[in-house]
């Protein structure tokens, strides 16, 4: 059995969910190797249950409903990269509703790489369409990936501002890529793709509903490791989203408007219940995420910088400095921490520009 057709499989069993299906390639290292297991290998596995350890056991009854979905893919020559592999974006996989399999269009490199969200009202000022603009442009020397959901307003500002200044960007879908929504941002896309890519979870030909939005907004909160909200209502998918990536532990960023400007209330909000950090300037935001360009990076430098580790920064320093490709269960193992943990710590470590994420979850120093 093929990777693509493993994970569509797992993901289609009945009450088995994106959490459980991560939890089960975790455990055995792919989707195929999940069908290769054993009713006594599954039971095994935490959470699972005997329930759908009996529904797991009749997979093969349920192989003909992916065919379909497989031919789809086939004809429309979509890429994939699988959670687990390098490609994968990683803070995506910190999420335990991550999914198993993503479909793009275009070019896809996330392998140690910053990425921002940006989200924000669709009926926007021109105060919000200029602060968006000036931000991308003020963070091209740092070469960010730019996300967003495409949709009109603030999403599809910052994604022509990302390719106006040769950064790439990624839009985020919420449906499957035998179409366009909204229609009218056909050409967007195409550009979008030669300088980033569509990218999606839902199939071909998923049915296009209204739920399908917060579906996608997970992974333009998921995938980052920043979210900013420029304009927001106190309600609406700028908000979920924004409140994804409170959930997930990423940074947030909200942008202030005038107190009296029902197109800032959900980032007052936001700044209020200290959900977000106000963002006044590029610099906040900068400063908050500990990006370097590359001159600033140098060797004499970066000596510098390890002077000023934090005491978990350290910890985790003592031991990558000493090997090469360590593997996350192998670091928490040696630092006495839980593997949630660990992974939490790297990642912010990641985003500060100390470490390196490799394939296989392992990880290196600078």
């Amino acid at each position: 059995m093929k990777r693509l057709e493993a994970c569509l499989l797992l993901q289609s069993l009945p009450g088995m969910g994106l959490h459980r299906s991560v939890k089960l390639v975790s455990h055995f290292g792919s989707a195929e190797a999940v069908f290769s297991a054993s009713f006594k290998d599954w039971i095994e596995v935490e959470g699972l249950g005997e329930r759908l350890c009996k529904e797991l056991s009749q997979w093969k009854s349920y192989r003909s409903k992916v065919q379909a979905d497989l031919k789809a893919i086939e004809q429309l020559a979509l890429k994939t990269v699988f959670f687990g592999s390098a490609p994968y974006p990683k803070p995506l996989s910190f999420c335990a509703d991550a999914p198993l399999v993503l479909f793009y269009q275009g070019e896809l490199n996330f392998e140690n790489r910053r990425l921002i969200s940006i989200v924000g009202t669709r009926q926007h000022t021109p105060q919000g369409k200029a602060f968006c603009e000036a931000l991308i442009e003020s963070l091209k020397p740092f070469n960010p990936i730019i996300c967003s959901g495409m949709a009109r307003g603030i999403d599809i500002i910052a994604h022509r501002k990302a390719i106006e200044q040769g950064l790439q960007t990624v839009a985020c879908l919420a449906h499957g890529l035998e179409r366009i929504y909204p229609a009218e941002h056909s050409k967007f896309a195409q550009a979008i793709s030669k300088q980033g890519c569509l990218l999606t979870d839902f199939l071909p030909n998923a049915p296009f509903r209204r739920e399908n939005f917060p579906q996608r907004n997970r992974l333009i909160a998921g995938m980052a490791h920043a979210t900013v909200v420029i304009e927001s209502g106190v309600a609406g998918g700028s908000m979920n989203t924004a409140n994804l990536a409170h959930r997930y532990g990423r940074e947030l960023f909200a942008v202030p408007g005038r107190p009296t400007d029902i197109k800032s209330e959900g980032c007052h909000q936001l700044i209020t219940q200290q959900k977000a950090q106000l963002l006044s300037d590029s610099k906040q935001l900068i400063d908050a995420l500990g990006w370097k360009t590359e001159e600033q990076l140098k060797p004499g430098i970066q000596k510098a910088l390890f002077q000023s580790l934090d005491e978990q920064e350290r910890k985790v320093f003592s031991i990558l400095s000493q090997k090469t490709k360590v593997p996350l269960d192998e670091l928490a193992l040696e630092l006495g921490w839980k593997v949630s943990t660990t992974a939490s710590q790297l990642m912010q470590m990641e985003m500060k520009g100390l470490i390196r994420a490799l394939p296989g979850k392992q990880f290196e120093w600078i």
